[in-house]
């Protein structure tokens, strides 16, 4: 462990555990204005871990649709902060629940809804730790870290364990499933590929530093940031690596691909497109802030359909957030919106609209315009409550 990694990670856990224990505090009761939110946007429709429930609404006007559960003061699921996966007909979520008592216990649990209704159709307990981000789903194979050190995949139609790989330490990265591979990363400093079918190793990539977020795979090649403040290219077959890039700062959240240039920001608001055959910078952009505040970056980017727009959602100062669209072609901010709210979440863009996942804000998510920022509905709606 590199002493960069060192000074830095007793913070960043306790940032984490300190968002973690606040969400906890949330449970049971009336539904708060403050989350932790996990966006998932398939179609015309939007899947939302909204703390006390999992809540689908119109992607075009946030209309809720429906909630599991549908009373959670009556029928207390947990809290759900992470991005729900959609597909083969299921909604597939993991929640964490406090059982009340003198022996009070803790249960994360993945939970297996129906897609049109949000009725439960499995759960599965199996697990001994917090789940920090998504699971990845193919057509019949639901694949998710935990922070018990394992990758677990579960039969999505039934719930039932199918294998479990276990690295060294906490595993807080989404998986990516590309065919019949599953490469996931941990905060062991490896990155993975797995069998989907039985979770058997086929290759791992040691660095200096942990993998907190999923690779991106364009060709052959998949691309990933670390905690060593290095961004890897690495060939998708054998595990080898193809080029790295050295910059000033933990790089956490996923990159973005488009065309042969890579995108990626680290943690200290620093945007880097990059050659993705070489690895050669092409622009960098440093975020910041009108009145000078803080800027830290722990979501990774996100590009508009037709590629001309990169979307960066950034932390500002202690508790305000904000969301910049960058021109792809030098980096130029086209347009930034100020939030009240941290933003952890990485935005998610569907057509005309980009989405922002809010923490400790008045709204938990607003849709805003692409091409200039226009706010076109916010969740919950603040003057219809009023």
């Amino acid at each position: 462990m590199n002493q960069s990694w060192r000074q830095r990670w007793p913070v960043i856990l306790t940032t984490l555990l300190a968002l973690l224990l606040g969400l906890s505090g949330c449970a049971g009761g009336a539904a708060r204005p403050v989350s932790w939110m996990g966006l998932t946007v398939v179609g015309d429709k939007m899947y939302a871990a909204d703390v006390e429930q999992i809540r689908v609404l119109n992607a075009s006007d946030g209309e809720t649709l429906w909630s599991f559960p549908e009373n959670p003061e009556e029928n207390n699921r947990g809290i759900f902060y992470i991005a729900p996966a959609v597909g083969a007909g299921r909604v597939i979520v993991a929640s964490q629940i406090t059982t009340g008592g003198f022996f009070s216990q803790r249960l994360d649990i993945v939970w297996g809804l129906d897609v049109e209704t949000g009725r439960e159709l499995w759960r599965f307990e199996g697990a001994s730790g917090q789940y920090i981000e998504g699971g990845a789903l193919s057509d019949d194979t639901f694949v998710i870290g935990n922070g018990d050190g394992n990758v677990y995949a579960l039969d999505a139609e039934s719930g039932d364990l199918k294998w479990n790989f276990e690295t060294g330490h906490h595993v807080w990265a989404t998986p990516l499933i590309v065919a019949d591979v599953v490469y996931v990363g941990s905060m062991d400093r490896h990155l993975y590929a797995l069998n989907l079918a039985d979770g058997q190793m086929r290759w791992d990539f040691h660095t200096r530093g942990a993998f907190a977020s999923a690779p991106v795979l364009r060709n052959d090649t998949l691309y990933v940031g670390a905690f060593d403040d290095t961004f890897y290219a690495i060939d998708a077959q054998t595990g080898v690596e193809r080029w790295r890039f050295e910059s000033e700062d933990w790089f956490w959240g996923s990159p973005a691909v488009g065309d042969d240039i890579v995108y990626a920001a680290d943690v200290a608001g620093v945007v880097y497109a990059l050659d993705a055959g070489s690895g050669e910078e092409v622009w960098r952009k440093v975020i910041e802030d009108e009145a000078m505040q803080d800027i830290s970056v722990r979501a990774g980017p996100v590009l508009s359909e037709d590629g001309n727009q990169l979307f960066v959602g950034a932390q500002v100062g202690a508790q305000d957030g904000a969301l910049y669209a960058l021109d792809t072609a030098d980096g130029f901010v086209l347009w930034s919106k100020p939030s009240e709210g941290r933003v952890l979440s990485t935005p998610v863009v569907s057509e005309s609209l980009v989405y922002e996942a809010l923490l400790y804000g008045t709204h938990r998510i607003r849709a805003l315009h692409v091409e200039n920022g226009r706010e076109m509905w916010t969740y919950p709606d603040v003057e219809e409550q009023e």
